[in-house]
Formats: structure tokens, C-alpha cells, sequence
């Protein structure tokens, strides 16, 4: 009897310690796997084009194209970081805040998915283009999720800090659709300056169709909630209730739009 006893006890402690490894690792892991997801969206494609036309002389170019990818999602992954929570993102991590882990991992898949369309081409004389590009492209990212976000009822930040996991999911399903409009509008065979910028800038008013989806199709046909164009239940489902069901939601209907308008134009 107290070599079973003595036997349970190290079993219960085991499982203690390796739950409590495990969620000292839940943000940094989730962090990571962002990061992971991000290489396997734009490495493929920043290797493929130059490697399928000309498999042999077109290794140097693939590889330099997947070199300057990589260096570009790491500062501009690095940036967003720092920027969100005024540089504290890192250190809400290390405290193993998942919302914030959460919310790393989508500035590393939204940068991977921009990468993706702008260091894809089988020429190197279309690298400067490509960089020029992927540095407009995360600057309209930032600045429509920015203004997407300053129509909620909420501080994004604020609910951050606090933990609330819904407003991350809710965030990050936003960052991650926009990051596929803006990466789309930057698709394209480039034949001027002029022409390239004006097709960008008139694809990204489709990023504006988010928001009636959201107040719309989410809250009202999805969800059965009043319609609203500014706050209202679904806000307080987020921000007051922290409902996952209520923000997994909405990043759906976020995403499917985003695959929707970039599948059809």
C-alpha cells in the first residue's frame, strides 16, 4: 500500500509539473507556430517561380528572392510586434499571456501572406519591385487594420493586456483576412509605377466589405443579434462577455469574405 501510494504521489506531480511546463508555454509556443505557418505560406512561393522555369539557372534567384522574404517578414513581423502594446507584446509573452501570443502569431501569418504575393517572381529584376511593394503593402495592413479596429466599442489593446482571448481571436482573424486583400491587391504583372499603384490602392477599397460583414452577416444573420454600425451586443460579447464562440465567429466571416473577394476578382 505505500509503494502504491508512494507511486500515485509521483505520478500526480509529474502531471502537475508537465501542466505547468506546458502552460508556461502556451503564448511563446503559439508565437512560434505563427512563425511556422508564415515560412510554409511565403518560402514555397518565393522559391517555386524561379526554380519552375528554369530549374537549374533559376537556384540563385530563387534563393535570393527567399533570402530577402525571410529578412523582410522578420523585421516587418518584429515592427508589428513592437508597435502593438506600445513594445510590451514580448513581455506579455514571456508572462504567458495566450491572447498576446495569439495576437504574434497573426502579425507572423498576415506578414507571411503579404511575402507570399510580393517576393514571388522568376526574375531578379523584379526584386525591387517586390520589396518596393511588400514595404506599401504592410503599411496599408497596419493602417486599415487600425482603422478597421477604431469602429469597435472596445480598446483592442486594453482587452490584450487583460487576457481576453476573444478580442485576440477577434483581431487576429481581421489581420490575417486583410493581410489576404492587401497581398491579392499586390498580385499582378507590374507594367508602371502609376498603373501597378492606382490597381493596388482601388482593390483595397474591397477591404472596406469587412465591416458590413461584420455588423451584418456576423452579429444579425449568424449570431441573431441587433444590428448595429457602431458597439452594440456583439462589442459586448467580446469585450464585457470574452465569448470565444462570438469572436471564432466573427473570424470566420472575416476569412470566408476575404477568400471570397480575392477567389473572385
Amino acid at each position: 500500500m505505500l509503494a502504491l501510494g508512494t507511486m500515485a504521489t509521483q505520478i500526480a506531480r509529474d502531471g502537475a509539473e508537465a501542466q505547468t511546463t506546458q502552460t508556461k508555454l502556451g503564448a511563446r509556443s503559439l508565437s512560434w507556430a505563427g512563425n511556422l505557418l508564415a515560412v510554409g505560406i511565403f518560402l514555397p512561393a518565393a522559391l517555386r517561380p524561379a526554380l519552375s522555369v528554369r530549374p537549374s539557372a533559376g537556384a540563385t534567384a530563387a534563393l535570393v528572392f527567399s533570402a530577402v522574404a525571410l529578412v523582410a517578414f522578420l523585421l516587418a513581423t518584429t515592427l508589428l510586434n513592437q508597435a502593438l502594446l506600445r513594445g510590451r507584446l514580448r513581455a506579455e509573452i514571456r508572462r504567458n499571456n495566450l491572447a498576446a501570443g495569439l495576437i504574434a502569431a497573426a502579425h507572423a501569418v498576415a506578414t507571411g501572406n503579404v511575402a507570399a504575393h510580393c517576393f514571388a517572381a522568376d526574375s531578379l529584376a523584379n526584386l525591387p519591385v517586390g520589396a518596393v511593394f511588400f514595404g506599401v503593402s504592410e503599411v496599408a495592413l497596419v493602417v486599415l487594420s487600425l482603422l478597421f479596429r477604431a469602429l469597435t466599442a472596445y480598446a483592442d489593446d486594453q482587452e490584450i493586456l487583460g487576457e481576453n482571448m476573444a478580442a485576440a481571436i477577434s483581431y487576429s482573424g481581421l489581420l490575417v483576412a486583410l493581410s489576404l486583400v492587401v497581398g491579392h491587391a499586390a498580385d499582378g504583372a507590374f507594367v508602371g509605377w502609376i498603373p501597378a499603384l492606382r490597381s493596388f490602392a482601388l482593390f483595397l477599397l474591397c477591404a472596406l466589405l469587412l465591416y458590413p460583414v461584420r455588423q451584418v452577416v456576423v452579429a444579425r444573420l449568424l449570431l441573431g443579434l441587433p444590428v448595429t454600425w457602431r458597439g452594440g451586443a456583439l462589442d459586448r460579447a467580446i469585450a464585457q462577455d470574452r465569448s470565444w464562440l462570438v469572436s471564432c465567429v466573427e473570424a470566420a466571416g472575416y476569412l470566408a469574405s476575404a477568400f471570397l473577394l480575392t477567389g473572385l476578382v
